[in-house]
């Protein structure tokens, strides 16, 4: 009887192996953004968002396409859906890095739901979005001249010693 050998996706064998040096180095530089620094984080980040697409994630600019889905996935679920938008990696990536969210390691991202201490924590630090700029019209401002005011000026300095009469 002949055994079958079937690879798994777990971190201790990652998935990485198969995928394209550069597209390992683009997923590490796009991880490194959040503050993972240890190869171990990074590994096990790699194969989970490897995990499964094996054959779109070839290329980096497929790979950091995934990571960013993951990623909005993972922020959505943590933050909440009221931070739900165009924004919401920005948003999450600050409040994941206020929080120091890398210090917990690559289990935090990898596994079913997060820490209740990290859900409020990341929650209360997410920034406020600023408001979007609205190109205005400045208002045209009025100058009164007073002709007569500036010829005393004139006079009165030209009267102090060591003064030029054009300043």
């Amino acid at each position: 009887m002949d055994s079958v050998t079937t690879l798994t996706a777990c971190p201790s064998v990652p998935s990485t192996v198969w995928a394209v040096p550069r597209s390992r180095a683009a997923l590490d530089t796009f991880f490194r953004g959040f503050g993972f620094t240890t190869e171990a984080d990074l590994s096990a980040l790699a194969a989970w968002v490897l995990d499964g697409y094996g054959a779109q994630g070839a290329q980096p600019p497929a790979a950091v396409a995934l990571a960013r889905a993951r990623m909005e996935t993972w922020f959505a679920s943590v933050l909440g859906m009221e931070h739900a938008g165009p924004g919401l990696l920005a948003r999450g990536r600050a409040a994941f890095v206020l929080c120091d969210g890398a210090n917990r390691g690559a289990r935090l991202l990898t596994r079913a739901s997060a820490p209740e201490d990290f859900v409020k924590a990341a929650r209360a630090a997410v920034p406020v979005p600023a408001p979007a700029q609205v190109s205005a019209v400045m208002p045209e401002q009025q100058l009164v001249l007073w002709p007569f005011g500036e010829l005393l000026r004139r006079w009165w300095r030209g009267v102090s010693p060591d003064v030029s009469i054009s300043r």
